[in-house]
């Protein structure tokens, strides 16, 4: 949670200082040049002091509504207070952990948000629609969320939420409705884009033929949907490719996004398919689990496309250490996008200024590492497995890819 700063000891700290401004005036007039020189001195220490302990100097600043504590630019922080909601389809892995940061990160150097409600729905529909309701309820006027937990499951809820004036900012998973009506603005990376480039890149390493497996999140996701129904449109333009498992905007090999889980339902596809020529997976960590299936059933990995992940880096690494390289290309892992997410529901909420993000919102990520073309995946054994180095992008560059100037 992050308090709304005393206004009250920003007001009497300011109304000090202009006091002491005044009485200065007053002595300069009378000719008294010394005592105002003391006095301005004197002020100034005080002021020094109260900004080196955290003090009113700093939120001063914040009162003009100018600057936070922790960016100098923060025109999508207005000084409205905002309840901000932030809830995830499924709240079940590292990703959504690492999401959900990004937006309390952003939260956090807003001053004008008061107070967080935070709600996993755990891929339960159900679940997903109680929990914007329950936001609703207890007065946010802002949600951001990950609508993931089924397909299309949470439009009327988000529709509710608008009803009562809520700015709802869905991203990182299509949310189905209308924007202005279902939804205030949708904030995501480009998923079609991304199926068609993670596919057509494998089956070129693939030399345009065998057969290339997709295994994807939950059953309804959004993400897969999209993602497979471009893989699927890739394969059909390659007659030399067969598709291990059929695929489609509606079907493909679930997952669940649970590492544990792919590391299975790899292995019984392996035990009926043992030569598998390129993998295409949209979360780095179950592709991590399907090199671990394919090691623990001594078939080669072939080349892999999919997110960014350590685990899958190190992977790799050994691989190569080993003589055993398979081709790899990541995108980021975008958790990062959930900056701006927050960034547009508190400037909607709080009467700040929406960051001008590209393309409407739909962010193209373009190719984070690509072992082929020399951008070798990064590999660092003390941070987690599924550690995303992409969040770790400074404002700077992350204004590259998804801001407009």
């Amino acid at each position: 949670m992050s308090a709304r700063p005393d206004r009250s000891r920003v007001k009497g700290a300011a109304l000090l200082v202009l006091v002491a401004l005044l009485a200065a005036l007053v002595l300069s007039a009378c000719g008294g040049g010394g005592s105002s020189s003391s006095s301005s001195s004197e002020t100034t220490t005080e002021a020094e002091a109260e900004t080196e302990t955290g003090g009113t100097a700093g939120e001063g600043e914040e009162e003009g509504g100018t600057e936070t504590a922790a960016v100098g630019s923060s025109e999508w922080c207005g000084e409205e207070g905002v309840t901000l909601g932030i809830q995830d389809g499924g709240g079940l892995n590292n990703w959504s952990k690492e999401s959900q940061e990004q937006v309390q990160m952003v939260a956090k150097e807003c001053p004008a948000v008061e107070k967080e409600i935070v709600v996993d729905a755990d891929f339960e529909p159900q679940k997903a629609v109680s929990g914007i309701q329950s936001m609703i309820s207890q007065g946010a006027n802002a949600i951001v969320l990950i609508p993931d937990s089924g397909n299309c499951a949470e439009v009327p809820a988000m529709r509710q939420a608008m009803q009562h004036d809520v700015v709802v900012v869905p991203w990182a998973a299509y949310p189905c409705g209308t924007e202005g009506t279902d939804y205030t603005k949708y904030i995501d990376w480009d998923t079609k884009a991304a199926g068609r480039e993670w596919a057509e890149w494998v089956i070129e390493q693939m030399g345009g033929k065998g057969k290339l497996l997709y295994e994807g999140g939950p059953a309804g996701n959004t993400v897969s949907s999209n993602a497979a129904e471009a893989v699927a449109e890739v394969v059909s333009e390659n007659p030399g490719v067969e598709l291990v498992e059929p695929i489609s905007s509606e079907e493909w090999p679930v997952t669940n996004w649970d590492p544990a889980e792919t590391k299975k339902i790899t292995a019984a596809i392996l035990a009926k398919n043992p030569e598998i020529n390129g993998l295409v997976n949209d979360y780095g960590a179950s592709a991590e689990a399907e090199i671990q299936a394919f090691q623990a059933a001594g078939a080669k990995v072939p080349a892999i496309a999919t997110s960014e992940s350590n685990a899958l880096g190190c992977s790799w690494k050994e691989a190569k250490e080993a003589g055993e390289e398979f081709p790899l290309l990541t995108i980021s892992s975008r958790n990062w996008l959930g900056r701006y997410a927050a960034q547009y529901a508190i400037a909607e909420a709080s009467g700040g200024t929406p960051p001008p993000l590209k393309n409407a919102g739909i962010i193209d990520l373009g190719q984070w590492e690509n072992s082929v073309s020399g951008k070798e995946p990064k590999c660092e054994p003390s941070a987690g497995p599924e550690t995303s180095f992409s969040n770790e992008m400074t404002e700077e560059e992350t204004a590259k890819i998804a801001l407009e100037g």
